[in-house]
């Protein structure tokens, strides 16, 4: 089946919120590297889709979500129709209200972070337990950034921010596949991005931009893959869009290294195709395959765990266990895709 892939950046903050980009600078830069779409994520407001920006820009489709805060955590959203009752106290709550706001919830920068000499302090996600969870940032950029930064070696994660990046943590995966194993969780790239000024922010010249966009929407990707196109009218687009991004159709990827576009993960029982993000009941074993746009490293796992592996183009492998299934790819040891599951259910 013929699938149309589209590749966009999620979680990107602009001058709504603390971002120093105004959006349509924002749209020029996704513009100027190839992204099909971006996905808006200012703190505690909607301005930017009160103000019409939400629509098709010169072949680059603006979603609007939005950063909440619940209790010491905080969740990107898509889809709510207003910000009412935010923030809360609690995880739970501020879930619960993502939910009754018609929203999509997404776990963000879930890896805790503390760097006291840069007043950076991250608490990460603990609440793994909470089954109201739609989605997870498995690569979030940013935070795989500064992961190593130190005082010393500032200057050298500036101007060579690419060695510096080493993909999603191993613990963030396990919980992932923990997540899996009693329902869908959809794993996202993200990149958080704020595209610093520096001395004077948005006014005045700057010395340099820390990550500028042009540079960050290169990097780590999210494609969407859609069995039909996108018509280029905003609403059935943005409606499309959200769904896919909520079924898991999608895949992360660090396109600096090479455009995944071209991946593909599925699976396939007496003739019937299965996609990513579909849950199916075990029983007869199912054939899974993933091919890949160059040669690279492939790993099929089930709930972690390989079951087959290839240097190749194309890994497969036939398995009736229930289980999550994914798919991790490695170009020279570097990552550079993980793919949404498929999920056997069942004894």
């Amino acid at each position: 089946m013929a699938m149309w892939d589209y590749k966009g950046s999620l979680h990107v903050h602009s001058t709504y919120s603390d971002g120093d980009a105004a959006v349509p600078e924002i749209l020029d830069a996704a513009r100027e590297a190839g992204l099909d779409f971006v996905v808006l994520a200012d703190h505690d407001t909607l301005a930017a889709r009160d103000d019409g920006w939400e629509r098709w820009h010169n072949g680059v489709l603006l979603m609007v979500g939005i950063e909440v805060r619940a209790g010491c955590h905080h969740c990107m959203a898509l889809g709510m129709d207003g910000v009412d009752g935010f923030p809360h106290d609690t995880v739970a709550d501020g879930l619960a209200s993502i939910k009754r706001h018609g929203g999509l919830s997404i776990v963000v920068h879930p890896h805790a972070v503390h760097k006291p000499f840069f007043r950076l302090r991250v608490p990460g996600w603990t609440d793994w337990h909470l089954d109201s969870v739609d989605a997870l940032e498995i690569w979030p950029y940013m935070h795989d950034w500064i992961r190593q930064l130190r005082p010393w070696n500032f200057l050298s994660h500036v101007r060579h921010p690419d060695r510096w990046v080493s993909g999603p943590e191993a613990p963030i995966l396990r919980e992932w596949d923990a997540m899996g194993r009693r329902r869908r969780v959809v794993g996202l790239g993200s990149l958080d991005n704020h595209a610093r000024r520096f001395p004077f922010r948005r006014r005045g010249p700057a010395l340099f931009e820390l990550l500028p966009h042009a540079y960050a929407f290169r990097t780590v990707r999210t494609h969407v893959l859609s069995e039909e196109p996108f018509t280029g009218q905003p609403q059935p687009d943005l409606a499309r869009l959200h769904a896919l991004l909520a079924q898991g159709r999608c895949y992360v990827s660090y396109d600096l290294d090479a455009d995944a576009t071209g991946f593909r993960f599925e699976g396939e029982r007496d003739g019937a195709p299965i996609g990513m993000g579909d849950e199916v009941a075990a029983g007869a074993p199912v054939g899974f395959r993933a091919v890949c746009p160059a040669d690279a490293d492939l790993r099929l796992l089930r709930d972690g765990q390989p079951i087959a592996a290839a240097r190749g183009r194309e890994v497969a492998a036939r398995d009736a266990i229930p289980g999550v299934y994914r798919v991790e790819a490695f170009l020279e040891g570097r990552p550079w895709i993980f793919s949404n599951p498929i999920y056997l259910r069942g004894g």
